[in-house]
């Protein structure tokens, strides 16, 4: 298939689509994640005067199931058995027969691969892809990207360090690769109230800071932990779970500097809300793609302390949003998180500054927008700016 950059610069004859256009939207899951929910936001955005969006989900029906159904999008959830990969692609072949779609838009990296297949096997729409993390531990998901990426278009990553890494480490063709980040709400974080610093059994005089995210190696919390033990007169709420939990709990538990001052709170529904009773962010991961908790904290108002890695490095702005650190480096984390917590007005100013960038730069209707122009592009029908002209 050609790639993106030829799609988008081929002329086009007169047998070009009429609007409402069929597409297909792919994903992995629709549990709540950071991509499933930047994937529905993009679904149930969709101008339905140009497009008529159709999901599939390869797993079981997930949280985010509702939402999209009650906004009229047709989501079928395949529930496939992984161990069957070859029974999944035939699946979702006929539900692209079924379809009939002119673009198939996939997310994360089984829907990808499956996607690509599938549209081989169905007719050969269009098919773009969706890389969302640098992937620094699966080589298996590099070659297989590298090895199926000529039956699709390309793929749409979410930050430019994504992109980066998927030529440089991935292999894959730059001309298959465009970058469109990810977006958020600001509306979301203006009218929050504060959980009570009480109700978390928290002093009312310290600085807080607030970890979000899956308790996994690649969110490096254990450097978050060394970093906060060399850091007195704040305390760290851990918001997440994963499989990290219980080793990362018995490393708080053997530091005697953290006794009292790290609160674990789990899986959470009111991230607004923690964020507004929270002081700063502080993402140490060693890898990321476009974090989505990132975005989340500039939109609600407070400082981010993050590592300088893909995503997190185009958004924070250092000295004006926040500060970025080294990976993996507890020592310079903790000089990071020193400087924010010892000058509250520079912590205000750099929170302030971090949601007009939101507000400027990275709304939910720039993401959709740019989905529709690279969709028109290749596709070769009008976008909304050319029939604004």
């Amino acid at each position: 298939m050609k790639s993106i950059a030829e799609q988008l610069t081929r002329k086009h004859g007169a047998d070009r689509l009429k609007p409402p256009v069929p597409i297909t939207m792919v994903i992995t899951d629709l549990d709540v994640g950071g991509a499933e929910r930047a994937f529905s936001a993009l679904a149930i955005g969709l101008d339905r005067r140009r497009w008529t969006p159709s999901v599939v989900c390869l797993d079981g029906e997930g949280e985010l199931v509702a939402p999209l159904r009650s906004a009229g999008i047709e989501t079928t959830c395949l529930k496939v058995d992984r161990r069957r990969p070859g029974s999944a692609i035939l699946r979702l072949a006929a539900e692209f027969r079924r379809n009939r779609p002119a673009l198939v838009q996939s997310f994360l990296f089984h829907a990808n691969v499956a996607s690509r297949l599938a549209g081989w096997i169905a007719g050969r729409p269009i098919v773009v892809g969706g890389l969302r993390v640098a992937e620094r531990r699966a080589n298996s998901h590099l070659y297989l990207d590298r090895i199926t990426q000529g039956l699709a278009a390309g793929s749409v990553c979410v930050s430019q360090g994504v992109a980066d890494f998927s030529v440089e480490v991935g292999r894959l063709d730059p001309k298959r690769l465009v970058v469109i980040p990810n977006g958020v709400d600001p509306r979301r974080f203006y009218s929050v109230t504060p959980i009570p610093r009480s109700e978390l059994r928290l002093e009312e005089d310290r600085p807080i800071g607030v970890f979000i995210g899956r308790l996994d190696l690649q969110k490096g919390v254990d450097h978050l932990i060394e970093a906060a033990a060399l850091v007195p007169g704040w305390d760290l709420l851990i918001v997440g779970d994963g499989p990290e939990l219980e080793r990362l709990r018995s490393k708080v538990d053997a530091l005697s500097d953290l006794k009292g001052r790290v609160k674990w709170l789990g899986r959470r529904s009111d991230v607004p809300r923690l964020l507004g009773t929270a002081d700063f962010l502080v993402l140490p991961s060693l890898w990321e793609g476009m974090p989505n908790v990132v975005l989340e904290a500039m939109a609600a108002g407070i400082a981010v302390v993050g590592t300088s890695v893909e995503g997190t490095r185009e958004l924070v702005v250092p000295e004006v949003t926040g500060l970025l650190v080294p990976p993996a480096n507890a020592e310079r984390l903790a000089d990071a998180i020193r400087r924010i917590i010892n000058d509250t007005d520079r912590r205000r100013s750099m929170g302030a500054a971090g949601r007009r960038r939101i507000e400027a730069d990275y709304t939910p209707a720039r993401v959709v927008d740019a989905y529709e122009k690279l969709w028109s592009g290749l596709l070769g029908i009008a976008s909304n700016s050319d029939q604004d002209c």
